[in-house]
């Protein structure tokens, strides 16, 4: 254990990636930066982090700040739960903590969204403690130098590989151990052609001696992504458009879009338009326009729209939404918007 601790801290500090969050042992900023890079590129990340802290700096800005302005910044990451999470979170460290981010594992991890990676990063990073860390990067690396058999979505693999990263995280320098683990994942140890020449651990690695680095971890069995018809309708009225609001839970959640709901197998787009805009909205349609179909891929869904344009008739009566506002084009970009709708709202300039 003693020699793997030793090098991936010395290569650490030798030299590493600079990014934001790592120029800070504030675990706000900390906190916020895990819960962005998941299932997300640092380079996507990048200018989101920056854009968040500017605007929410402490745990306080941002349990005071509206719901929608969080959404709205958080626009494009997707899994907005995750920032409803956050916003969530920041309420609970303000009432109960005073603003002050809790340093005691339990506390950390009783907040909402946070697992037990994120806390081991949180309590790690920001609080020196030797807290392990376990995602897909430190994975590859522990089952190589290792060589534990297992794929990556299986409970009885990560639960071995938690309990070696647990016994390897040092009471020294916990921190840059953590973060050298992350950073030989993602920069060296590959899924595919891992570059063992500059491995610190290369010497230490079983499955580079058996030549064996690609089979672990094994892969997990990709399903088939489901796909969904849907219908979206933007109701338009002396220069405005109509936006809904989702319920908190479930997909998109508590994000603003036109009208939307499913099309029926074998109905008609335009029938199937008017029907979810009376049933969402109590609007019949007038002068409905068809505009161009678009697709819009999920980690786990291919959702194909079918989108129109229409005069609403009638008087409002909402139905499977929690708000709705009439905006112009301009202002309705600012709400807490999904990928799509923001697309969708682009047609129309």
């Amino acid at each position: 254990m003693k020699p793997i601790q030793q090098a991936l801290v010395d290569w650490y500090r030798a030299g590493h990636r600079d990014m934001p969050w790592r120029r800070s042992r504030d675990p706000y900023a900390i906190w916020v930066s895990e819960i962005m890079l998941q299932q997300t590129r640092v380079e996507t990340v990048t200018p989101y982090f920056e854009r968040w802290m500017t605007r929410f700096p402490t745990v306080s800005a941002l349990a005071k700040a509206p719901l929608d302005d969080v959404l709205s910044h958080w626009a494009g990451l997707g899994y907005y739960a995750r920032a409803r999470n956050l916003h969530a979170a920041a309420g609970e460290i303000e009432q109960r903590y005073q603003g002050r981010f809790p340093s005691q594992s339990e506390a950390v991890r009783a907040l909402p969204g946070i697992g037990p990676y994120t806390a081991g990063a949180i309590l790690s990073i920001a609080f020196g403690q030797p807290a392990p860390i376990l995602d897909g990067n430190v994975m590859r690396v522990l089952s190589r130098v290792f060589v534990i058999g297992g794929a990556v979505d299986d409970a009885a693999f990560k639960k071995q590989l938690w309990a070696l990263a647990a016994e390897l995280v040092p009471a020294e320098a916990p921190s840059h151990f953590n973060q050298a683990m992350m950073e030989l994942g993602a920069m060296v140890c590959s899924p595919r052609a891992p570059g063992c020449s500059r491995c610190p651990l290369a010497g230490l690695c079983q499955a580079r001696a058996s030549e064996t680095q690609e089979r672990y971890p094994a892969p997990k069995i990709k399903k088939p992504l489901k796909t969904v018809h849907q219908v979206t309708v933007l109701l338009e009225r002396r220069g405005k458009v109509l936006l809904v609001r989702r319920p908190a839970a479930g997909l998109w959640g508590g994000l603003w879009e036109p009208p939307t709901g499913e099309l029926a197998r074998g109905e008609a787009p335009a029938l199937a338009a008017a029907r979810v805009a009376k049933a969402c909205t109590g609007f019949a349609l007038d002068e409905l326009e068809p505009l161009d179909r678009f697709e819009h891929v999920l980690t786990h869904r291919r959702m194909h729209f079918s989108a129109f344009r229409a005069r609403p008739r009638g008087r409002l009566q909402l139905d499977h939404y929690e708000a709705a506002r009439w905006l112009d084009a301009g202002a309705a970009k600012k709400l807490g918007v999904s990928a799509w709708t923001a697309r969708l709202l682009r047609s129309l300039s």
